[in-house]
């Protein structure tokens, strides 16, 4: 995944990605676990024990001097040693005292040597599958240890080294393995399965194709959000006609941030335009036009979707004769356009019977001219609720025949290539762009 597509996913992206695959996140968890669980049963059990030594000066002395500079001596000295402690020679003699069944380099792989910074002390420390062997080998190798420093350190002509070990605390039986630790390992995986749970839920939701949320749409249309709206099913498309409804108020918010959007530009015509079918377009376009209508404005609702006609199945209204006849010049605006409810200043334009053949040959730029204008002449908003921009040519007619277009994003359907595309398109026509609308779906 892209590092721009990580920088993007803030926190409340996180907690969305983990409740989206949350499936993954428990399942690769409980695996992680599991595989640690087991890896507990199939592992051998291996003990340590560890020994303590000292090294000091090896001199009768009473002067603080010489103290001090033989524990400096020591001091230095004690790195070398935890360097060469596990040697293949002291190896070798404590498999010969002990009857171990290992070469040299086997159990110099079982023995580690450590040591703290300014001290003069080393840990041998042994793992082995039995414990009493490791306790065994530990103490072995701090007897054998001092006579391999003394043929070390023996200065030619003195009999007594200069360095003198001692065991501090010599090795006991380890009462339990060392590893493997079940509930370590448990809790490890079950920590690991998480981690790779989440990454591969945030991986899969930063590669999803369509939009993620409200906030991911804005921004890959890289529009202000006007609006976010609930999707309702085909039957229950509209506004309730109570006006005191969560949903009305949703509108009529919308209603203000569009009119808010266009402030120094007179609002007379509006396309509703998104990238593909089924983003709640008409939906969107119908109840817009029913909050204008509260408001005091007489509004023309225009079914520009030639193709696939909705505005009429939500309005229940007839298809017969519509917007197809007023392009062809059959009949004007005023003829065709439907009286939608007696309380609203609100006229339906459907469809309209279209005649074979292609539905933009219809869309002459001055055929739809003259019908908008003629809405304008009577003080009249028209809400256009246009095709997909990307399939249907007549789209671009519509967007170039009104003052301002509103662009419709749904929340998990719309993609976001079709959606930056479609922007992209709206922007070189030099579209008067209002802002971005949301439908999210319950």
């Amino acid at each position: 995944m892209a590092l721009g597509q990580w920088a993007r996913l803030t926190p409340r992206h996180h907690l969305h990605a983990v409740r989206r695959y949350r499936w993954a996140v428990l399942v690769l968890t409980l695996l992680g676990g599991l595989g640690g669980g087991l890896a507990s049963l199939v592992q051998t059990p291996v003990y340590k024990a560890d020994v303590q030594l000292f090294f000091s000066p090896n001199f009768p002395t009473t002067d603080i001097r010489q103290l001090d500079t033989g524990g400096n001596y020591i001091l230095q000295r004690v790195r070398s040693y935890a360097e060469i402690a596990n040697n293949p020679e002291v190896a070798a003699t404590v498999i010969g005292r002990l009857g171990l069944p290992y070469s040299p380099e086997e159990l110099m792989s079982q023995v580690s040597v450590t040591g703290k910074a300014s001290t003069a002390v080393l840990t041998v420390e042994v793992g082995d599958e039995d414990p009493e062997r490791a306790r065994d080998i530990a103490n072995a190798i701090a007897d054998e240890f001092p006579g391999f420093i003394g043929r070390l350190e023996k200065p030619t002509g003195i009999d007594t080294p200069p360095v003198k070990v001692s065991v501090v605390r010599p090795a006991i039986t380890p009462p339990s393995p060392d590893s493997p630790r079940p509930l370590t390992n448990l809790g490890l995986g079950l920590a690991g399965g998480l981690l790779v749970g989440t990454a591969t839920a945030l991986t899969a939701y930063a590669r999803e194709r369509a939009v993620r949320d409200e906030s991911h749409a804005a921004e890959v249309a890289e529009l202000p959000l006007v609006g976010v709206v609930e999707a309702e099913p085909a039957a229950a498309g509209l506004m309730a006609h109570d006006e005191a409804s969560d949903r009305a108020e949703v509108f009529r918010q919308l209603r203000t941030d569009l009119r808010l959007q266009a402030v120094g530009d007179r609002l007379t015509s509006l396309t509703v335009i998104g990238a593909a079918a089924g983003d709640g377009r008409a939906a969107t376009a119908g109840n817009l036009a029913i909050a204008f209508a509260r408001a005091g404005e007489t509004v023309v609702l225009v079914d520009g979707n030639l193709r696939n006609p909705e505005v009429h199945e939500l309005f229940v209204t007839a298809n017969d004769v519509g917007l197809a006849n007023v392009l062809r010049g059959e009949a004007s605006v005023n003829d065709v356009a439907v009286h939608w409810h007696p309380d609203l200043p609100l006229f339906v334009l459907p469809t309209g019977r279209v005649e074979p053949g292609p539905a933009e040959m219809l869309f002459q730029p001055d055929r739809l001219a003259a019908a908008l204008e003629s809405c304008r002449l009577d003080d009249v908003l028209v809400i256009v609720s246009a095709p997909p921009l990307l399939s249907d040519a007549e789209a671009k007619v519509l967007v170039t025949a009104t003052d301002a277009t509103a662009v419709v994003a749904r929340v998990g359907s719309t993609h976001v290539d079709q959606l930056a595309t479609t922007v992209g398109v709206l922007r070189k026509m030099r579209a008067n762009l209002l802002g971005l609308i949301a439908v999210r779906s319950r």
